[in-house]
């Protein structure tokens, strides 16, 4: 090769190409250090090489005008034109980043191939792989005086080749651009088509205006590449300011997101902790607290006290004013209960109008627990008794307390609340209104109400249950019928009497099936006595529950039962006390109307222990009224009950037969004669008799 000795006058065009280069470098160290960073997205770091393909292109280029001979301008455009071979497939890379648009892999993998093909061949041939021969041309001479070196060269095979390669690569990125800027993303997709036509633009001029026209003008395609640095910079910068502030929206909305959350879950601890009407402590963090205070007690051998406090007849307030107006009072008697405990005292609300107070002082004995939770529970009721302010109206409420005590060997957390709710009902059993602190024998009697309904449960299934028959008599002697009384006779604790278990089955429902039981075998009896001509009087009497005579279906059910025996309903006399009236008095009068209707005979029980309105008794259908035991059992010739007489007068005057019960001396019959009864009942004529024991009784008085 000839070496041109011209000298070289170094100036703007090489210092420009230069300067290139370094800003092309440093936005490649840049966004290398931003592509090292962003594993997730490989637009950066694509760029970054991009950048240091055109700073190595714009230094090679500078260094191939500087040159001095045609080797040192040679390698200068094999270094240039190899790292333009680098650069295409960086350049499809990156575009297909930048828009988001799918690169086929076969296509990709075809250009890498290609590319790999023309840098081995840049490495191998004498003149690059853009020219099949090259020489030092005339030096190009720029207005300013600065001398290029330039080459002249026959383009090879190769060569063109490369600028097909290139063109491809540039209308793919090109396709892809528009494809975005169609998308919506026009702003970033116009930047890359700019840089792309610039770079277009510039490659053409140096292909028609420099090599195939000739005219003396310097390559300008390298330039082209500083607009692609600095606008595609400017691009990915602006998006990795958008996705910043994208980022911190996100976390933002993350924090807010957490921060919600957890007090979310505070809201939903408390809720799951607190009653939501009173904000008080609800029953299962009652039970954790009492767990707690349990286990303190036995470590310290201390004791402490539950209170178990219950409205009495709340269920008025709420069926006469409304729930909205009950839940204020329970609202208020919160506050009332709070102002009244004991700081370290703890107010639960285990629901209704149940509420809950511990006392987790741990007092150093057992007895003087028990004192400090009755001293409280007695400011408690105190508390209560002046009226609550409601809605402007003045509510007087009262309640009932239990009061147990804490630890003893062997206790758990639910047996302190077994033993305050036994109190409690001793409490409300006593009046209402009343402390009651658990003692041992309330336990024994809890377990035997237990015993006596789990056993009336199956009683019926297993016949325990009989009828005794206490026989009624006139004046004279003669038998006007009996009454039929119920016995359970239970397998471990022996006859048990109605006193005993009635107001069990009255409580829990059951009544009603033993009622029909009753009523069905004294039909079945008088149907049998009928059948085989026993005189047993007149009538039979059976007593009737409030609760039955209360039940819209008893007198429809009743008459049907009756009827299905084949019994008359005038050989049965019902007995209902005072308490089936007082409900309701005028559903009351109506059931007994049906049933006087249907021929059943009316008793009224007890008269004169309850209210013994007399401007009821002339309203009703009734038949008979039947004297309490303990106004008979009071009679004495020195002192006779003025009441009883009062009682048989009052009877008499409203057509009623008058029947004492519990008759058992002379000395009561005598003056119960005197004063004009009726019909006498009680040990003096007979104790409650079997049926066998009846028929036996009846037999010396002959058959009817």
């Amino acid at each position: 090769m000839q070496d041109v000795t011209t000298p070289v006058v170094f100036g703007y065009f090489t210092a420009a190409l230069l300067a290139t280069a370094a800003v092309a470098f440093a936005a490649g160290i840049q966004f290398l250090l931003v592509g090292m960073r962003q594993k997730s997205d490989r637009t950066p770091l694509v760029f970054a090489l991009l950048c240091v393909c055109a700073a190595v292109i714009s230094g090679a280029r500078a260094s191939g005008y500087a040159a001095s001979t045609l080797d040192a301008a040679v390698l200068s455009l094999r270094v240039a034109a190899g790292t333009a071979l680098v650069a295409l497939p960086l350049l499809l890379s990156f575009v297909a980043h930048y828009t988001g648009q799918r690169l086929p892999r076969l296509s990709f993998g075809l250009a890498l191939l290609l590319a790999a093909a023309l840098f081995w061949i840049n490495l191998v041939a004498p003149f690059t792989v853009l020219d099949a021969h090259l020489q030092a041309g005339a030096r190009l001479v720029l207005p300013w005086g600065e001398s290029l070196y330039v080459l002249d060269g026959v383009r090879s095979f190769s060569g063109r080749l490369f600028y097909g390669f290139s063109y491809a690569v540039f209308a793919w990125a090109l396709y892809a651009s528009v494809r975005q800027f169609r998308a919506g993303e026009r702003l970033r997709a116009a930047m890359l088509l700019v840089c792309l036509l610039l770079e277009f633009a510039a490659v053409a001029w140096t292909m028609l205006a420099v090599d195939t026209l000739g005219l003396p003008y310097p390559a300008a395609d390298t330039f082209a590449f500083l607009s692609f640095v600095l606008l595609m910079s400017f691009s990915l910068v602006g998006q990795m300011h958008t996705r910043t502030a994208q980022l911190e929206s996100a976390t933002e909305e993350l924090r807010r997101e957490a921060t919600t959350r957890i007090e979310t879950e505070l809201e939903l601890h408390h809720a799951a902790w607190h009653d939501a009407l009173t904000d008080l402590p609800n029953r299962l963090r009652l039970q954790q607290l009492l767990r707690e205070s349990l286990a303190a007690a036995e470590q310290n051998g201390q004791f402490g006290a539950l209170l178990i406090l219950d409205l009495d007849n709340f269920k008025t307030i709420n069926d006469s004013l409304g729930h909205v107006t009950g839940d204020r009072v329970l609202q208020a008697i919160t506050d009332r209960l709070l102002a009244t405990v004991p700081e370290n005292a703890t107010v639960a609300r285990l629901g209704g109008d149940e509420f809950v107070v511990l006392l987790d002082n741990h007092a150093d004995g057992i007895a003087r627990a028990g004192e400090g939770g009755r001293q409280v529970a007695q400011r408690l009721l105190d508390a209560l008794v002046p009226p609550l302010t409601v809605d402007r109206r003045q509510l007087p409420v009262s309640a009932s307390i239990g009061v147990a005590t804490f630890p003893e060997a062997g206790m758990q957390m639910a047996d302190i609340l077994r033993r305050a709710d036994i109190a409690l009902y001793r409490a409300k059993g006593a009046g209402r209104h009343a402390i009651r602190q658990f003692e041992p024998q309330m336990q024994r009697a809890a377990d035997l109400r237990l015993e006596l309904e789990r056993g009336l449960r199956i009683a019926i299934e297993r016949r325990e249950l009989a009828l005794r028959f206490q026989p009624q008599v006139d004046l004279d002697g003669h038998l006007v019928g009996a009454e039929t009384l119920l016995r359970w006779q239970h397998p471990e604790l022996g006859e048990v009497l109605p006193s005993t278990f009635i107001p069990i089955a009255e409580e829990t429902g059951q009544i009603h099936a033993i009622g029909n039981w009753v009523m069905a075998a004294a039909c079945r009896h008088i149907a049998d006595w009928q059948q085989r001509g026993v005189a047993f009087g007149r009538q039979l009497s059976v007593n009737v529950s409030p609760l039955q005579l209360a039940n819209p279906t008893f007198t429809r059910k009743l008459a049907a039962t009756v009827r299905a025996t084949g019994v008359a309903p005038t050989a049965l006399t019902l007995e209902l006390t005072e308490s089936a009236l007082l409900a309701d008095f005028e559903a009351a009068r109506q059931a007994l109307g049906m049933l006087s209707a249907a021929g059943f005979r009316l008793s009224l029980d007890d008269f004169g222990t309850g209210y013994s309105s007399l401007s009821y008794l002339q309203q009703l259908p009734l038949d008979e009224l039947k004297i309490d035991l303990s106004f008979v059992t009071s009679l004495q010739s020195a002192s006779p009950n003025p009441l009883v007489g009062f009682i048989i007068d009052v009877g008499h005057r409203l057509g009623m037969l008058t029947i004492a019960e519990g008759v058992e001396t002379p000395e009561q019959r005598a003056i119960l004669e005197r004063l004009g009864c009726d019909v006498l009942q009680g040990h003096l004529v007979s104790p409650a008799l079997s049926a066998a024991q009846f028929e036996a009784w009846l037999a010396p008085r002959g058959r009817g």
